[in-house]
């Protein structure tokens, strides 16, 4: 095992990161404990790494187990990679070794039976990365790690299915160990699919009309549509491996969406889900909501792959240690996202539970919510724009220096001084910038909480800079789609496009087609210009606008 900053790993602080304990009995081969787990203390380790190092020569289908123990504090996220140089790390998505509950010893495993990667190489390196804790008495505790195998050489197991999910209402994804043999694979009558009403306890049929092979993955075609929320039992049966091992009739469940009471079309609905007015606690919720409608992506940070989505009704603050949401960037507009809610100190945070349905448009803008200072201090005011893009304009800093992470800092407004100003993106940009002087614009999304790092001060709002491109100074003219002109369109060659808004200066267009793809790009000069469009198949497309730093997105059809 690696704690030196060595083949992947971080480096730890032994005096103040590291430390053991009594350990469990859970997981102990042949009844045996170790004489001491591994403790991974304070939220100084968030982030950190370590590393396991193994030979699998012989042997292949790894499974590394464990028992392990977190405190109330956390550390609450684990993320997993493997690689066999211990410099190039592949991520295993979903997959966790955190307790459901703290201060108790669970059996928590790895399953790398499908990474074929790393079967039977001289060097495995498999790496978890902590994160989560909330200050310095977290612990995340491990004992009697065991790392299984089955030898390797001829094979005489048969396929395993290691997943089985619902990609849309037509087609349902089955994830194999191992290759499989095309023929077996996308035999339709190898797959039975039923749709289960467990008031009832009664079944129906669905048919299984196609079945493509790809990888060891296997997209079914079902008929009729999957039910939003409905429970479904798929058997699979006589799909055989490359080697001619046959698996017998396998039961798979896997649920479609959600039901229709926890479907919810804005960001509004979707905030109406969980009471957040105690602000002294920080309660996860175990409900999985789907937001159907199309938000819009305002700001993001590297750090638990933290993302603000907004629509018109409201903005949520996503928290995705894990990345299951997947890559998305500011101004990116997406729909269809799954998670659940949490209580966290008074903000509302959203966790996605599996990647994001549909990228609508690409580089989209949206205009701040311009506020006071002395908003920004009303509870009951600001709760009603959490996490929404904010804007103060004409307020002075009261300190000078460098912003630090999670620090609050002082402004001054109208004769008002508050501590509003928080960069709670620990990675942000703005961190280890000079602080700006005199009269300034403050753009940021709007944060609470009464908990900072390990500290608690009295609940309150800040505003959250998202880089040093959200200082001003002046009065900011944001563009809008009606500033923009578009002749003739419907268009056959060409666009005339005119941008009326003289404070906007374009720098970039951007030509996405409807499913989010961006099909051109080019460099503009002027806000009066043609656009060549000949090439284009005939449809409706976006066209996106941007200065640098906001952008504008209208649409125009293709004849």
């Amino acid at each position: 095992m690696y704690l030196d900053g060595t083949h992947g790993s971080s480096v730890w602080l032994q005096a103040s990161e590291l430390t053991s304990n009594g350990g469990s009995t859970i997981n102990a081969l042949n009844g045996e404990a170790a004489g001491q787990d591994l403790a991974t203390i304070n939220n100084s380790a968030n982030g950190k790494a370590i590393v396991f190092h193994f030979s699998t020569t012989g042997f292949q289908q790894v499974t590394i187990s464990m028992a392990a123990r977190r405190s109330g504090q956390g550390f609450d996220t684990t993320a997993w990679s493997y690689s066999t140089d211990g410099v190039n790390f592949t991520h295993l998505p979903g997959v966790s070794t955190v307790p459901s509950a703290a201060a108790t010893y669970e059996l928590k495993s790895v399953d790398l039976t499908g990474v074929t990667a790393i079967n039977d190489q001289a060097n495995v390196y498999v790496k978890c990365t902590y994160d989560g804790a909330q200050s310095a008495s977290a612990s995340f505790r491990i004992d009697n790690v065991q790392i299984n195998a089955y030898p390797a050489g001829p094979d005489t197991w048969e396929p395993i299915v290691t997943s089985v999910n619902a990609v849309n209402e037509t087609t349902v994804a089955v994830t194999f160990n191992e290759p499989v043999t095309t023929a077996t694979a996308e035999a339709v009558s190898n797959y039975n699919l039923f749709l289960l009403d467990q008031i009832n306890m009664t079944s129906t049929s669905v048919a299984v009309t196609a079945a493509v092979l790809n990888g060891n993955v296997v997209n079914l075609t079902v008929n009729p549509q999957l039910t939003e929320g409905g429970y479904y039992t798929l058997i699979v049966s006589g799909v055989s491996d490359l080697a001619g091992n046959v698996m017998d009739s396998v039961a798979n469940h896997f649920t479609y969406g959600v039901a229709p009471e926890f479907n919810c079309a804005t960001i509004a609905d979707l905030r109406a889900k969980m009471d957040i007015t105690d602000h002294s606690v920080n309660v996860p919720g175990n409900v999985e909501y789907k937001l159907t409608g199309e938000v819009v992506v305002t700001a993001k940070a590297a750090h638990n792959n933290q993302k603000v989505l907004q629509d018109e009704t409201g903005a949520i603050l996503v928290y995705d240690p894990n990345n299951k949401l997947g890559a998305l960037d500011v101004g990116d507009k997406v729909k269809d996202i799954f998670g659940t809610l949490t209580n966290y100190y008074g903000f509302l945070e959203f966790a996605p539970t599996q990647p994001y349905g549909t990228l609508v448009s690409m580089a989209e803008g949206v205009q701040p919510l311009v506020i006071t200072l002395e908003q920004l201090n009303d509870l009951d005011f600001m709760i009603q724009h959490q996490a929404e893009l904010i804007k103060l304009q004409g307020v002075t800093f009261v300190s000078t220096g460098q912003f630090a992470k999670l620090n609050r800092y002082e402004i001054s407004q109208n004769g008002i001084t508050a501590p509003a100003v928080y960069p709670y993106f620990q990675d942000a940009p703005t961190i280890g910038e000079e602080i700006p002087t005199g009269e300034i614009n403050i753009m940021g999304f709007n944060f609470s909480t009464n908990k900072i790092g390990s500290n608690y001060y009295d609940y309150r709002y800040y505003i959250v800079p998202r880089s040093m491109d959200d200082f001003s100074t002046g009065i900011d003219n944001y563009v809008s789609e009606n500033d923009v002109i578009i002749v003739p369109n419907p268009a056959v060659d060409y666009l005339n496009v005119t941008v009326k808004n003289e404070s906007f200066q374009v720098s970039k267009l951007y030509v996405v087609d409807i499913t989010g793809k961006v099909i051109a790009t080019q460099n503009v000069e002027e806000n009066a210009f043609n656009l060549n469009v000949s090439t284009l198949t005939s449809g409706m497309y976006f066209l996106r606008l941007t200065d640098g730093k906001h952008n504008v997105t209208t649409k125009f059809i293709k004849k």
